[in-house]
């Protein structure tokens, strides 16, 4: 960063040079410079051409009002169901109007934005298009949603938005009088918004005030997805759209490489964040007023780094004294206080944020938003160097009242020991005291020793596996290898039975990950015998515990459960244990899953997760792989709110770790993707779902990628209707887990199949898949099984497609009635009761199908956050504004269909026939004519 700052200062008085030349001039003196240094020419050159591209699109430009003017004579036009009230704002890209709705569907305000004129064309409206897709995939209370989208009628593309009252986050800050402590919990509501983004794969790239709007109600609200980028583009090349938006931006918002034309990433985000954070903290911008002209502003940009917080609040260099005064209180403090507030973490904080070379920045939204939440509890936070008196301050300081009564304690203990005790009885205290202290440093060193062998043990183990095993690079499989080195494990006479316990325990849970399920119950049973002749308690509780988990798989979850317990009462509740303990708690936690015990599952892995902070070496990756645990045991549990967060949090530390390409980060990502497809987050679960493809597949081919995997991706391919890569992706996850002998794959990948060919309307094909299923699931499963209710529900959907009601109205009510008498998984009963409405509806049942789609979406919106949008809910309104409509109900079909919109567009997309179905029966009733 020090070479780009002094390459920066060489060119920039040359650049500001060639700027003030005609083109004639400019031209000569540029092939005078290029034949002393054609490097730099070429550099200076291109930086002009920059600059030209900027001024033909209006960078910095001061044609804003011309173009307001323009746009002000559009009051009182109709574009498509609204009509323009008032202007709310000017942008690079448009206008944004306030409208109201003028068909007669519903009443209130919509946000307008509209595309520039100077825009239309092919790459202007790709890129409008291109927010209107982002917006489509972003659902968060935090986030203005899409209403709507088409192109009016003189063929200008238009966005109709969430409508915010609202006021800029800053200014609501400093009308309202906001203290530090509430400015960032409103700011820890930005970032919630803009973690939601970055989780699909979306960079927001201009974050800034305007685009932050506070609520009447205090809601924060996030605007402007117009020059986002997609993380990931399939694109592979640098389009003309890419470009475009690369140069959008704003310049005091702006991170280095974005005016640098660097790559554009989640990190650029964080830093506009940064600056954000130091405007709402500082009140002052962090280039101070080098902003007042564009080249000194992108200088600051580039090689200024800005004064810390604490001193710009308190230090007269940008603002005089009485305006010093006046900023600190709109923050409901004095100068001095203010920058004792500021000094120290927030500094910290925001300089870490604002980091020249991105790399140095917080390695995500998530992780600076930890940071935050960290100092408002008085935590550690990351952005400071650890150190033990750090460490001690923080603890004082959260336990004030403990700390100062303990402190007066001690000091009237010790005055009234020093009138009291004698030289002799001091003496006897002190070789008690001394012999007590040898005695426990003894015991931490032969632990310590013990910890150490162990670690050998393992680590010899693995450089065999990895290295040994394998000589010269011949090709063995995965269990091959492990078979070898069970083979030299057993040979080892010289290693300690604890050490031979922990590496056949390691071997062990090498094959269940690998869901060798024989094999790991074999090695754990033959490591808990050796462990009961061991007087390490470690050892016994990891064996116990790691057999309770392979005994459980095998379907004796009375005996697991016994192990478990076993296990953890040989572990002392120590804080040299802890470390075995969260091993033990994370075991419990599958062991209860297998049962069947979801609420024990999340209780234990809470249990686990509780313990970090005991441990005296913190481990990201035991905190990523635990967030794994808790977020499946909630998902498992129906408590999917609670495990997309805790899903997200493990993602914010996997990409700190740089394992994003890991089979850990596949397990994560699929299981992410089950909460989410839930939940009616289709298009967030099906990203997710191809990124762990991504991660297994091999020279793009699915060859590596695991039948389960295969088979969860069709599923949510086919509730998007792309029904010929679901049926294809079904095919091959049936092939291999029928090779491979795993019958459950085999049953779930035959019912997708069906649903697939069902959808496309191959019923003779769906019909043989069918009947090839049912005897399958009553060798596999005891009756009452959900399993029952979705084969019902298919035979159900295929008997009305073939016209055969009575048939289809049996499998129906069968689906439900088992669905009901299961006490978990609601979420499954509510998609049975809509495959009913969908039957009832065809049979012109209207008001039972009204009766099922009302309770299936009082049961889906109970499972939901607030705010959150699910195409499950959306399709259940769907049904009701059917039914509604079908049986005269205009008004209230229209209130269900409204709803359906908002629901179905960011979770299916505009395209989806769902979304397409709504909107005709939204034309149909606008002239109350019911939809038959």
């Amino acid at each position: 960063m020090t070479r780009l700052h002094d390459r920066w200062q060489a060119l920039s008085p040359l650049l500001d040079h060639a700027l003030d030349l005609d083109d004639a001039a400019c031209e000569a003196w540029l092939g005078t410079l290029a034949a002393r240094d054609p490097a730099l020419a070429a550099e200076i050159r291109a930086l002009l051409d920059d600059a030209r591209a900027l001024e033909r699109d209006g960078f910095l430009a001061r044609s804003a009002a011309e173009e307001w003017r323009t746009q002000a004579s559009l009051a009182g036009q109709t574009i498509g169901s609204y009509t323009l009230d008032a202007p709310l704002g000017q942008g690079g890209m448009g206008s944004v109007w306030r409208a109201r709705r003028s068909d007669g569907r519903y009443e209130g305000f919509v946000a307008i934005k509209l595309l520039n004129a100077a825009l239309v064309g092919k790459a202007g409206e790709a890129r409008f298009r291109r927010e209107g897709s982002i917006l489509a995939r972003l659902s968060h209370p935090n986030i203005a949603r899409l209403i709507d989208a088409g192109i009016s009628s003189t063929g200008q593309p238009y966005l109709a938005l969430e409508y915010v009252e609202g006021v800029r986050i800053d200014r609501h800050c400093d009308d309202h009088g906001l203290d530090t402590d509430a400015r960032l919990s409103l700011f820890l509501d930005v970032l919630a918004a803009v973690a939601r983004a970055h989780a699909n794969l979306i960079v927001h790239r201009d974050i800034k005030p305007s685009n932050v709007l506070v609520a009447s109600d205090g809601t924060v609200k996030l605007l402007d997805f117009g020059i986002a980028k997609l993380l990931e583009n399939d694109g592979g090349g640098e389009s003309e759209l890419t470009r475009d938006a690369g140069r959008a931006l704003t310049p005091e918002f702006a991170a280095p490489e974005q005016v640098q034309g660097g790559a554009i990433t989640a990190a650029t985000d964080v830093y506009a964040l940064g600056v954000l954070l130091y405007l709402l903290l500082a009140g002052q911008h962090p280039a101070g007023r080098s902003g007042t002209s564009p080249a000194a502003l992108i200088d600051a940009i580039i090689g200024v780094e800005p004064p810390r917080p604490s001193d710009a609040v308190a230090t007269p260099r940008t603002l005089t004294a009485q305006m010093l005064t006046e900023n600190a209180a709109r923050r409901a403090a004095t100068p001095d206080k203010l920058q004792h507030v500021l000094r120290g973490d927030l500094d910290n904080i925001v300089a870490k944020a604002l980091k020249k070379n991105p790399q140095e920045r917080y390695i995500s939204v998530t992780a600076l938003a930890d940071d935050i939440r960290r100092y408002r509890a008085q935590q550690p936070v990351s952005a400071r160097p650890d150190s033990f008196g750090y460490r001690a301050a923080k603890f004082v300081r959260r336990n004030r009242v403990v700390v100062g009564v303990g402190a007066l304690a001690v000091v009237a203990m010790l005055a009234g020991l020093a009138g009291t005790m004698t030289q002799a009885a001091r003496a006897t205290t002190q070789a008690a005291r001394a012999d007590e202290a040898a005695q426990t440093a003894t015991a931490q060193r032969d632990f310590a020793l013990r910890q150490l062998s162990r670690a050998d043990a393992v680590n010899d183990l693995n450089e065999f596996l990895l290295s040994d095993a394998a000589p010269s690079g011949k090709p063995f499989t995965a269990g091959e290898l492990l078979a070898r080195a069970e083979a030299v494990i057993e040979r080892q006479h010289d290693t300690g039975s604890a050490n031979r316990v922990d590496m056949l325990t390691a071997l062990g849970h090498q094959h269940q990950v690998m869901d060798h399920d024989d094999e790991a119950h074999r090695l754990y049973a033959r490591a808990y015998e050796l462990a009961r002749g061991s007087d390490d308690p470690s050892s016994r509780a990891r064996a116990a515990c790691g057999l309770a988990v392979a005994t459980g798989r095998k379907g004796d979850t009375a005996r697991a459960e016994t192990l478990y317990a076993e296990g953890m009462a040989d572990l002392p509740a120590t804080p040299q244990f802890a470390l075995d303990r969260i091993a033990c708690l994370r075991d419990g936690s599958l062991v209860a899953r297998d049962a069947g015990d979801a609420a024990l599952a999340v209780l234990r892995a809470r249990d686990a997760q509780e313990l970090l902070p005991t441990l005296r070496f913190p481990s990201t990756v035991l905190e990523m792989r635990m967030l794994m645990d808790l977020g499946e045991s909630y998902r498992i549990s129906g408590q999917y709110p609670a495990a997309i967060d805790a899903f997200e949090r493990a993602d914010a530390r996997l990409t700190s770790l740089g394992r994003q390409n890991t089979e850990t980060a596949g397990t994560l990502y699929n299981n992410w993707a089950l909460a989410l497809q839930s939940t009616g987050q289709v298009l967030q679960a099906e990203a997710l779902f191809r990124r762990a493809v991504r991660i297994s597949s091999d020279e793009h081919t699915d060859g590596n990628v695991s039948p389960m995997l295969l088979n969860n991706l069709a599923r949510v391919l086919n509730d998007l209707d792309q029904n010929a890569e679901a049926a294809r992706l079904a095919d091959q996850a049936y092939q291999r887990a029928r090779a491979a002998g795993d019958e459950i794959v085999v049953s779930q990948s035959l019912l997708v199949r069906a649903r697939a060919y069902r959808k496309r309307g191959d019923l003779a094909a769906a019909t043989r898949l069918m009947d090839d299923l049912e005897p399958r699931f009553r060798r596999m499963l005891p009756p009452g099984n959900l399993a029952y209710a979705a084969l019902a529900a298919e035979r159900a959907l295929i008997a009305q497609a073939r016209g055969e009601p009575a048939l289809a109205t049996t499998e129906a009510d069968r689906a439900v009635a088992i669905a009901e008498a299961s006490p978990t998984r609601r979420d499954m009963l509510a998609f049975f009761l809509q495959r009913r409405a969908e039957v009832e509806l065809d049979q012109q049942r209207y008001a039972a199908a009204a009766a099922d789609a009302q309770r299936a979406i009082a049961i889906d919106a109970a499972t939901l956050a607030a705010g959150t949008r699910s195409s499950h809910v959306g399709i259940g309104e769907l049904l009701l504004a059917t039914a509604q409509s079908a049986d005269g109900d205009a008004a209230a079909a229209r209130v269900a269909a409204a709803d359906a919109l908002d629901h179905l567009r960011p979770t299916l997309g505009p395209d989806h026939p769902q979304t397409r179905r709504t909107e005709r029966l939204m034309a149909s009733l606008a002239s109350t004519a019911p939809l038959r």
